[in-house]
């Protein structure tokens, strides 16, 4: 049998007062319950996962910031060398015939300084990865200030040049002034640039 809206309301007013209460807790249970079930649980449960692809997306950003800013610390190292490849190659001879040039060189700047060449006997060349090399033997005669001043040109010239050895000794043992003449006997090591043709052989190798 169907009970009315009135006869429902008037069964409910008949009850006791705890049990109206209780009835009306029951119902607050049940429509919140409802209330979880269909619309804060889901949308609860969406902000947790909203939340954890948050925490995923800041930790991807961190990782990638630190990749760029590695990759610019990277990029800014390879900028450096290049500039010091660059440099070091101006300072190589283009070839051998600029090798010899620069080989000319040294007995004009002794002969501007004042000093005598002895001997002047470069050696055979020696090939490397990126450049070829060559020792010259030096045996020079002069004042000590002009020796120096000859080497200090040397240091000077706008190309590659180290000095491996030098041994200074008095021309006159007896001899003790000022102008005393020294013999210096020395060892150079002058570089070139690698021509295109010379590194593919070597590549080839």
């Amino acid at each position: 049998m169907k009970l009315s809206r009135e006869q429902i309301i008037a069964g409910v007013e008949s009850l006791s007062t705890g049990r109206r209460i209780l009835i009306l807790v029951l119902l607050v249970v049940i429509v919140g319950g409802g209330s979880w079930q269909f619309f804060i649980g889901p949308n609860l449960q969406q902000a947790r996962d909203l939340e954890s692809e948050l925490e995923d997306l800041e930790t991807d950003i961190a990782l990638y910031s630190g990749q760029v800013a590695e990759l610019a610390k990277k990029e800014e190292e390879a900028e450096a060398m290049q500039k010091e490849l660059e440099m070091a190659q101006t300072l190589l001879p283009a070839d051998t015939h600029a090798l010899e040039r620069l080989l000319a060189s040294f007995e004009r700047l002794g002969n501007e300084k004042g000093v005598r060449f002895l001997l002047f006997q470069p050696g055979s060349e020696e090939m490397h990865d990126y450049f070829a090399s060559r020792s010259v033997q030096l045996r020079l005669q002069g004042r000590f200030h002009d020796l120096v001043g000859y080497f200090d040109a040397l240091a000077g010239l706008d190309r590659l040049v180290s000095l491996e050895s030098l041994r200074l000794r008095p021309v006159d043992e007896q001899q003790f002034s000022r102008d005393r003449m020294l013999t210096a006997e020395s060892r150079l090591r002058v570089y070139r640039a690698l021509t295109a043709e010379e590194e593919a052989a070597l590549e080839d190798d």
